[in-house]
């Protein structure tokens, strides 16, 4: 595999439950917490400078290599 390639995302058949752990912005990846497990993640697919603060509760969709694509969550 070349490094330019793009890596596929491969979605979950069920969304996961995650915390943040460190700042994740539209353009900086940060590290959330799920199933006691610590991974970096990126927001995936949205518009608008949304931040997602330590402790703020994401949906986990899927993952793009070792980092999990989360939104915030909406509940």
């Amino acid at each position: 595999m070349y490094i330019l390639e793009q890596i596929p995302v491969e979605f979950f058949e069920q969304p996961l439950t995650g915390i943040v752990e460190c700042d994740i912005t539209e353009h900086l990846s940060g590290r959330v917490k799920v199933m006691g497990v610590s991974w970096k993640a990126s927001l995936y697919d949205l518009d608008g400078g949304c931040t997602l603060s330590p402790g703020s509760f994401v949906t986990v969709l899927g993952r793009r290599g070792n980092t999990l694509l989360v939104q915030p969550s909406t509940f």
